[in-house]
Protein backbone atom coordinates (compact mmCIF):
# COMPACT_ATOMS: atom_id res chain seq x y z
CA UNK A 1 0.00 0.00 0.00
CA UNK A 2 2.83 2.40 0.86
CA UNK A 3 4.58 1.69 -2.40
CA UNK A 4 1.37 2.25 -4.35
CA UNK A 5 0.76 5.61 -2.70
CA UNK A 6 4.39 6.69 -3.02
CA UNK A 7 4.61 6.03 -6.73
CA UNK A 8 1.49 7.95 -7.77
CA UNK A 9 2.17 11.02 -9.90
CA UNK A 10 0.67 13.21 -7.20
CA UNK A 11 3.02 11.80 -4.60
CA UNK A 12 6.13 12.12 -6.76
CA UNK A 13 5.36 15.60 -8.11
CA UNK A 14 2.95 17.42 -5.79
CA UNK A 15 3.03 15.99 -2.26
CA UNK A 16 6.83 15.73 -2.41
CA UNK A 17 6.88 19.50 -3.18
CA UNK A 18 8.94 19.16 -6.34
CA UNK A 19 6.21 21.15 -8.10
CA UNK A 20 6.85 24.09 -5.77
CA UNK A 21 10.58 23.69 -6.32
CA UNK A 22 10.11 23.81 -10.08
CA UNK A 23 7.96 26.93 -9.80
CA UNK A 24 10.56 28.68 -7.60
CA UNK A 25 13.44 27.69 -9.89
CA UNK A 26 11.63 28.96 -12.99
CA UNK A 27 10.82 32.29 -11.30
CA UNK A 28 14.52 32.64 -10.57
CA UNK A 29 15.36 32.02 -14.24
CA UNK A 30 12.63 34.43 -15.39
CA UNK A 31 13.98 37.16 -13.11
CA UNK A 32 17.61 36.92 -14.21
CA UNK A 33 16.67 36.81 -17.88
CA UNK A 34 14.33 39.78 -17.51
CA UNK A 35 16.49 42.05 -15.35
CA UNK A 36 20.05 40.89 -15.99
CA UNK A 37 19.69 39.55 -19.56
CA UNK A 38 21.54 36.36 -18.63
CA UNK A 39 20.74 32.95 -17.16
CA UNK A 40 21.46 32.12 -13.52
CA UNK A 41 24.12 29.59 -12.59
CA UNK A 42 22.86 26.02 -12.30
CA UNK A 43 23.91 25.90 -8.65
CA UNK A 44 21.84 29.03 -7.90
CA UNK A 45 18.72 27.46 -9.41
CA UNK A 46 19.44 24.21 -7.57
CA UNK A 47 19.80 26.08 -4.26
CA UNK A 48 16.43 27.82 -4.65
CA UNK A 49 14.78 24.60 -5.86
CA UNK A 50 16.09 22.48 -2.98
CA UNK A 51 15.43 25.16 -0.33
CA UNK A 52 11.80 25.36 -1.46
CA UNK A 53 11.35 21.58 -1.35
CA UNK A 54 12.93 21.37 2.12
CA UNK A 55 10.86 24.23 3.55
CA UNK A 56 7.48 22.97 2.37
CA UNK A 57 8.27 19.40 3.38
CA UNK A 58 8.84 20.49 6.99
CA UNK A 59 5.66 22.56 6.84
CA UNK A 60 3.50 19.62 5.77
CA UNK A 61 5.16 17.34 8.31
CA UNK A 62 3.62 19.59 10.94
CA UNK A 63 0.26 19.57 9.18
CA UNK A 64 0.23 15.77 9.31
CA UNK A 65 1.17 15.76 13.01
CA UNK A 66 -1.71 18.14 13.74
CA UNK A 67 -4.16 15.57 12.39
CA UNK A 68 -5.33 17.58 9.39
CA UNK A 69 -6.02 14.52 7.32
CA UNK A 70 -6.31 14.71 3.58
CA UNK A 71 -4.65 12.93 0.68
CA UNK A 72 -1.41 14.87 1.11
CA UNK A 73 -1.13 14.42 4.89
CA UNK A 74 -1.88 10.70 4.47
CA UNK A 75 0.99 10.47 1.98
CA UNK A 76 3.28 12.17 4.49
CA UNK A 77 2.32 9.79 7.28
CA UNK A 78 2.85 6.73 5.11
CA UNK A 79 6.22 7.92 3.75
CA UNK A 80 7.57 9.48 6.94
CA UNK A 81 10.80 7.45 7.09
CA UNK A 82 11.69 8.13 3.47
CA UNK A 83 10.98 11.86 3.83
CA UNK A 84 13.13 12.22 6.94
CA UNK A 85 16.08 10.65 5.13
CA UNK A 86 15.41 12.77 2.05
CA UNK A 87 15.31 15.94 4.15
CA UNK A 88 18.70 15.17 5.66
CA UNK A 89 20.24 14.45 2.24
CA UNK A 90 18.75 17.59 0.67
CA UNK A 91 19.88 19.78 3.58
CA UNK A 92 23.45 18.52 3.24
CA UNK A 93 23.41 19.13 -0.52
CA UNK A 94 21.93 22.61 -0.03
CA UNK A 95 24.56 23.51 2.58
CA UNK A 96 27.32 22.35 0.26
CA UNK A 97 25.95 24.50 -2.57
CA UNK A 98 25.49 27.52 -0.31
CA UNK A 99 28.93 27.39 1.31
CA UNK A 100 31.21 26.09 -1.41
CA UNK A 101 29.56 26.81 -4.76
CA UNK A 102 27.68 30.06 -4.16
CA UNK A 103 29.84 31.21 -1.23
CA UNK A 104 26.82 32.83 0.36
CA UNK A 105 28.61 33.83 3.57
CA UNK A 106 30.93 36.04 1.57
CA UNK A 107 28.06 37.28 -0.58
CA UNK A 108 26.06 38.22 2.51
CA UNK A 109 29.00 40.04 4.09
CA UNK A 110 29.37 42.24 0.98
CA UNK A 111 25.73 43.35 0.95
CA UNK A 112 24.50 46.76 2.05
CA UNK A 113 22.81 46.98 5.43
CA UNK A 114 19.41 47.52 3.73
CA UNK A 115 19.66 44.28 1.75
CA UNK A 116 20.91 42.38 4.79
CA UNK A 117 17.85 43.54 6.75
CA UNK A 118 15.52 42.45 3.93
CA UNK A 119 17.07 38.97 3.84
CA UNK A 120 17.08 38.57 7.63
CA UNK A 121 13.46 39.71 7.93
CA UNK A 122 12.48 37.28 5.17
CA UNK A 123 14.15 34.41 7.04
CA UNK A 124 12.41 35.49 10.25
CA UNK A 125 8.94 35.70 8.71
CA UNK A 126 9.34 32.41 6.85
CA UNK A 127 10.07 30.82 10.24
CA UNK A 128 7.27 32.62 12.08
CA UNK A 129 4.73 31.70 9.41
CA UNK A 130 4.64 28.11 10.66
CA UNK A 131 6.31 28.42 14.07
CA UNK A 132 5.07 31.72 15.53
CA UNK A 133 3.42 29.72 18.34
CA UNK A 134 6.89 28.84 19.63
CA UNK A 135 7.64 32.54 20.17
CA UNK A 136 4.23 34.11 20.75
CA UNK A 137 1.38 32.47 22.63
CA UNK A 138 -1.41 34.32 20.87
CA UNK A 139 -0.14 35.82 17.60
CA UNK A 140 -0.02 33.53 14.58
CA UNK A 141 0.68 34.88 11.11
CA UNK A 142 -1.46 32.22 9.43
CA UNK A 143 -4.53 33.49 11.30
CA UNK A 144 -4.23 37.15 10.31
CA UNK A 145 -5.93 37.51 6.94
CA UNK A 146 -3.91 39.74 4.65
CA UNK A 147 -0.82 39.32 6.83
CA UNK A 148 -0.80 35.63 5.93
CA UNK A 149 -1.03 36.28 2.18
CA UNK A 150 1.46 39.16 2.25
CA UNK A 151 3.98 37.09 4.23
CA UNK A 152 3.81 34.23 1.71
CA UNK A 153 4.13 36.65 -1.16
CA UNK A 154 7.03 38.59 0.33
CA UNK A 155 9.03 35.45 1.03
CA UNK A 156 8.49 34.14 -2.51
CA UNK A 157 9.49 37.46 -4.10
CA UNK A 158 12.63 37.80 -1.99
CA UNK A 159 13.73 34.17 -2.47
CA UNK A 160 12.95 33.82 -6.18
CA UNK A 161 13.50 37.39 -7.43
CA UNK A 162 15.63 39.53 -5.12
CA UNK A 163 17.99 36.81 -3.88
CA UNK A 164 19.03 35.62 -7.40
CA UNK A 165 19.83 39.21 -8.40
CA UNK A 166 22.03 39.93 -5.41
CA UNK A 167 23.70 36.51 -5.64
CA UNK A 168 24.69 37.20 -9.26
CA UNK A 169 25.41 40.93 -9.01
CA UNK A 170 27.18 40.84 -5.66
CA UNK A 171 30.20 43.10 -5.91
CA UNK A 172 28.86 44.96 -8.94
CA UNK A 173 28.85 48.54 -7.69
CA UNK A 174 26.99 49.76 -10.77
CA UNK A 175 23.92 47.57 -10.28
CA UNK A 176 21.06 49.26 -8.44
CA UNK A 177 18.41 46.98 -6.97
CA UNK A 178 16.16 49.97 -6.34
CA UNK A 179 16.07 51.52 -9.80
CA UNK A 180 12.77 52.22 -11.57
CA UNK A 181 12.71 49.14 -13.80
CA UNK A 182 13.66 46.70 -11.06
CA UNK A 183 11.07 48.08 -8.64
CA UNK A 184 8.35 47.84 -11.30
CA UNK A 185 9.33 44.24 -12.07
CA UNK A 186 9.34 43.27 -8.38
CA UNK A 187 5.99 45.04 -7.89
CA UNK A 188 4.27 43.12 -10.68
CA UNK A 189 5.77 39.85 -9.38
CA UNK A 190 4.53 40.70 -5.88
CA UNK A 191 1.00 41.47 -7.10
CA UNK A 192 0.87 38.29 -9.19
CA UNK A 193 1.93 36.01 -6.33
CA UNK A 194 -0.34 37.86 -3.87
CA UNK A 195 -3.33 37.10 -6.10
CA UNK A 196 -2.38 33.42 -6.14
CA UNK A 197 -1.87 33.35 -2.36
CA UNK A 198 -5.36 34.73 -1.76
CA UNK A 199 -6.95 32.41 -4.32
CA UNK A 200 -5.29 29.39 -2.72
CA UNK A 201 -7.23 29.98 0.52
CA UNK A 202 -10.50 29.26 -1.30
CA UNK A 203 -9.88 25.51 -1.12
CA UNK A 204 -9.55 25.64 2.69
CA UNK A 205 -12.60 27.83 3.28
CA UNK A 206 -14.68 25.24 5.18
CA UNK A 207 -11.74 24.02 7.26
CA UNK A 208 -10.67 27.59 8.07
CA UNK A 209 -14.19 28.37 9.30
CA UNK A 210 -14.13 25.28 11.54
CA UNK A 211 -10.69 26.16 12.95
CA UNK A 212 -11.49 29.90 13.23
CA UNK A 213 -8.65 30.84 10.86
CA UNK A 214 -9.34 34.34 9.55
CA UNK A 215 -8.01 34.27 6.01
CA UNK A 216 -9.17 36.92 3.54
CA UNK A 217 -11.55 34.42 1.94
CA UNK A 218 -12.88 33.16 5.29
CA UNK A 219 -13.55 36.71 6.45
CA UNK A 220 -15.13 38.15 3.30
CA UNK A 221 -16.45 35.14 1.37
CA UNK A 222 -15.47 33.95 -2.09
CA UNK A 223 -17.46 36.35 -4.27
CA UNK A 224 -16.65 39.38 -2.13
CA UNK A 225 -12.94 38.47 -2.08
CA UNK A 226 -12.83 38.21 -5.87
CA UNK A 227 -14.72 41.46 -6.46
CA UNK A 228 -13.13 43.58 -3.69
CA UNK A 229 -9.58 42.28 -3.72
CA UNK A 230 -8.70 39.96 -6.61
CA UNK A 231 -10.14 42.17 -9.37
CA UNK A 232 -8.35 45.37 -8.20
CA UNK A 233 -5.11 43.43 -7.71
CA UNK A 234 -5.39 42.09 -11.26
CA UNK A 235 -5.82 45.63 -12.58
CA UNK A 236 -2.77 46.77 -10.58
CA UNK A 237 -0.74 43.81 -11.83
CA UNK A 238 -1.68 44.54 -15.43
CA UNK A 239 -0.80 48.23 -15.05
CA UNK A 240 2.57 47.53 -13.41
CA UNK A 241 3.41 44.91 -16.05
CA UNK A 242 2.51 47.17 -18.97
CA UNK A 243 4.54 50.06 -17.53
CA UNK A 244 7.50 47.75 -17.02
CA UNK A 245 7.29 46.45 -20.62
CA UNK A 246 6.24 49.76 -22.17
CA UNK A 247 9.01 49.82 -24.77
CA UNK A 248 8.94 46.08 -25.51
CA UNK A 249 7.66 44.48 -28.75
CA UNK A 250 3.88 44.11 -29.03
CA UNK A 251 4.02 40.33 -28.49
CA UNK A 252 5.83 40.92 -25.20
CA UNK A 253 3.02 43.24 -24.10
CA UNK A 254 0.53 40.42 -24.67
CA UNK A 255 2.07 38.36 -21.85
CA UNK A 256 0.46 40.21 -18.91
CA UNK A 257 -2.88 40.25 -20.76
CA UNK A 258 -2.69 36.48 -21.18
CA UNK A 259 -1.80 36.04 -17.51
CA UNK A 260 -4.76 38.14 -16.38
CA UNK A 261 -7.11 36.10 -18.58
CA UNK A 262 -5.72 32.89 -17.09
CA UNK A 263 -6.13 34.33 -13.58
CA UNK A 264 -9.80 35.06 -14.31
CA UNK A 265 -10.33 31.53 -15.64
CA UNK A 266 -8.58 29.95 -12.65
CA UNK A 267 -10.52 32.11 -10.17
CA UNK A 268 -13.71 30.74 -11.73
CA UNK A 269 -12.58 27.11 -11.90
CA UNK A 270 -11.31 26.75 -8.33
CA UNK A 271 -14.68 27.73 -6.89
CA UNK A 272 -15.97 24.36 -8.15
CA UNK A 273 -12.93 22.28 -7.12
CA UNK A 274 -11.98 21.33 -3.57
CA UNK A 275 -9.27 18.71 -4.14
CA UNK A 276 -5.76 19.80 -3.19
CA UNK A 277 -4.03 18.57 -6.32
CA UNK A 278 -6.39 20.44 -8.66
CA UNK A 279 -5.85 23.68 -6.76
CA UNK A 280 -2.08 23.27 -6.78
CA UNK A 281 -2.03 22.56 -10.51
CA UNK A 282 -4.40 25.42 -11.35
CA UNK A 283 -3.08 28.11 -9.01
CA UNK A 284 0.61 27.39 -8.51
CA UNK A 285 0.75 26.06 -12.06
CA UNK A 286 0.25 29.66 -13.19
CA UNK A 287 3.67 30.50 -11.75
CA UNK A 288 5.21 27.93 -14.07
CA UNK A 289 3.13 29.09 -17.05
CA UNK A 290 4.08 32.73 -16.50
CA UNK A 291 7.77 31.99 -16.01
CA UNK A 292 8.01 29.67 -19.04
CA UNK A 293 6.17 32.16 -21.23
CA UNK A 294 8.55 34.96 -20.16
CA UNK A 295 11.64 32.82 -20.78
CA UNK A 296 10.40 31.73 -24.23
CA UNK A 297 9.56 35.34 -25.15
CA UNK A 298 13.01 36.45 -24.03
CA UNK A 299 14.66 33.94 -26.33
CA UNK A 300 12.40 34.62 -29.31
CA UNK A 301 12.22 38.40 -29.08
CA UNK A 302 15.47 39.43 -27.41
CA UNK A 303 18.13 36.84 -28.15
CA UNK A 304 17.23 36.65 -31.85
CA UNK A 305 17.64 40.41 -32.18
CA UNK A 306 21.36 40.16 -31.41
Amino acid sequence: MKRKIFFTWKGLLLWSNHFYGIAAGLLCIETTFTLLKKPPALFLVAFIYLSTVIYYTYAYFDESKAGKYNERSQWYLQNKSYLKIRQLVLILITLYIALFQLQLIEVFSNLTIEIKIILLLTALFSFLYYYAHLVFKIITIRNKGFLKSITITSVWVVVTCIFPIIAIENGNKFFNLFDYATILYLLQQFLFILILAILFDIKDLNRDHDENIKTVVAKHGIKSTISKFIAPLMAMYLSASLFFQLHSPVLYLMQPLMIVILLIVVAHLIQKRTSIHENILLIDGLIIVKAVFSIVLYYTLVVKLY
